[in-house]
């Protein structure tokens, strides 16, 4: 069974936070299609927010929001597997 992405939220959405909580628990991975995943999700709602963009209104607002929010997913799960990559002594291909 897959396991809920809750770090973002558990973390405050700081990259650091979540690193140390990772580290705490034991568990230090981000696989990466978490990356992938967030972008796809980031990227199926631009179509929308380009819309409410164009026409201005700003009861729309919601749907930027949303988008924001799956753009600071995506840069943090990025963030934390460079951490992660730097750790093991690694360069980061990200």
């Amino acid at each position: 069974m897959p396991r809920e992405a809750t770090l973002f939220e558990e973390s405050g959405g700081s990259v650091l936070r979540a690193y140390l909580l990772l580290k705490s628990n034991g568990s230090a991975n981000i696989p990466p299609n978490w990356i992938e995943r967030a972008k796809d999700s980031r990227k199926h709602r631009e179509g929308n927010v380009a819309k409410v963009l164009r026409d201005g209104k700003l009861k729309d607002i919601i749907a930027v929001e949303d988008w924001e929010l799956a753009y600071r997913k995506e840069c943090f799960y990025r963030g934390l597997r460079i951490l992660l990559e730097l750790e093991r002594g690694l360069k980061s291909a990200l």
